[in-house]
């Protein structure tokens, strides 16, 4: 397998939806990250829960993007959230997303694995509220 084997996938839009900030999912976030759960503004990683939550695809849908499953032990790699602005707890965000880099690597112990790049964005009504990159990580047993 060589490194450009995935390469088309870059560029590839994820089908995208939208995900609703209920309150009451807020209030429990909050909770559960020891913040104050009577803050009006959302807690941050509630922009990726959007993102995951309205990308319009399931886990597996992306893994089989790369001809991986669950059972080959694809890991979470990087994370960032950029907030053009906050959070609004009740709103709805417009969720859409892109393969943005895969690149394969080989490791003296882990043998060769390929980081797929992605990120989603969130907008409401037309105004772009947030950005997440993320990386998976695909081990590709038997490949170098």
């Amino acid at each position: 397998m060589s490194e450009t084997d995935y390469g088309d996938r870059v560029g590839r839009e994820f089908p995208g939806g939208s995900y609703s900030l209920d309150v009451w999912r807020c209030w429990l976030v909050a909770d559960t990250l020891l913040d104050d759960p009577w803050e009006t503004t959302p807690h941050p990683v509630l922009a990726w829960m959007a993102g995951v939550g309205g990308m319009g695809m399931t886990w597996d849908d992306l893994f089989a993007w790369f001809d991986a499953s669950a059972d080959d032990g694809p890991m979470f790699g990087e994370h960032r959230t950029t907030l053009h602005r906050p959070l609004e707890a009740g709103a709805t965000y417009a969720v859409s997303g892109r393969v943005v880099s895969v690149v394969r690597k080989v490791g003296r112990r882990a043998g060769a694995f390929d980081i797929v790049g992605y990120e989603l964005d969130l907008h409401q009504e037309g105004t772009h509220v947030a950005n997440c990159y993320n990386s998976i990580v695909f081990p590709r047993r038997g490949a170098a």
